[in-house]
């Protein structure tokens, strides 16, 4: 059985819509397939729509949340969430201002230094859903700027580089209380990507219930050490591809092996 549970979709920064993307998972043969976009659940109706014409593809409805603690990012998945939660809305709303504001900066400090794009390019590429760094990347890349991506992360936008800039953002108790409300079961995102082991602890006090133990950016070491911090802990485990699209840097969809139990822990930990 496969099944991939980490995906993005136009309503954040992927590139294929949800109900391309829940057709390419059908069409891949997947069981399950969870939407998980950046600070939004704006994907979710579409893609449960399109599950149940097709039949085929069970849709989990989630969102992964950004959060800082101590200086450093924090991931957070959300699985099973009412996205229809006002709560969870209301903050889903006030984040994709924040964002909007991060792109405003970001393209003003680009521009002034010589790079010709603009916010209108910028929010076209994000095509209604909630702007992020990739969509003033790509940008970048339709001017010229950068060679794809990947270089315009490495050299202009990730952390660190000079047009960085960070996120509105909550604390990870803050947010892991927030996808509880809204009746989700919350999984720490690549943990290896983020460099947090140390804090796993702390948050599964604070109700974390998973870790993404399967990602593409993790190593054999570290999925087999996710794996045992997960089992001590008593938390469970996901995994998936991270896919944000054909021609983005990630594996195909549905590429990530794991475990059967992997899914049927997740369902269980729903209720």
């Amino acid at each position: 059985m496969r099944f991939d549970l980490h995906a993005h979709t136009t309503a954040s920064d992927g590139m294929l819509t949800p109900t391309e993307l829940v057709t390419l998972a059908a069409e891949m043969g997947l069981a399950a397939i969870a939407v998980t976009d950046h600070d939004s659940v704006e994907g979710v109706p579409e893609a449960l729509s399109a599950s149940e014409d097709l039949g085929s593809v069970c849709v989990i409805p989630g969102v992964e949340l950004s959060a800082v603690h101590g200086g450093r990012d924090v991931h957070l998945l959300g699985y099973f969430i009412d996205h229809e939660d006002k709560a969870l809305r209301m903050h889903l709303a006030d984040l994709r201002k924040a964002r909007r504001r991060r792109a405003e900066a970001m393209v003003g400090a680009l521009r002034a230094a010589g790079y010709a794009i603009d916010l209108d390019q910028v929010m076209a590429l994000s095509d209604g859903g909630a702007v992020g760094r990739s969509h003033v990347a790509r940008a970048l890349v339709e001017g010229g700027h950068a060679d794809d991506v990947t270089d315009a992360f490495r050299r202009l936008l990730g952390r660190g580089r000079p047009f960085y800039f960070p996120k509105d953002v909550r604390t990870p108790s803050e947010v892991l209380r927030m996808v509880l409300v809204a009746g989700g079961v919350p999984v720490l995102a690549h943990p290896g990507v983020t460099a947090i082991d140390d804090l796993v602890p702390f948050l599964a006090t604070e109700g974390l219930a998973g870790i993404e133990a399967y990602h593409p950016e993790h190593d054999e070491a570290q999925t087999d050490r996710y794996v045992m911090m997960a089992d001590e802990l008593g938390l469970l485990t996901t995994g998936g591809t991270d896919y944000h699209g054909p021609s983005a840097p990630n594996p195909p969809l549905g590429s990530i092996d794991m475990p059967a139990n992997v899914l049927e822990r997740l369902y269980e930990a729903r209720g």
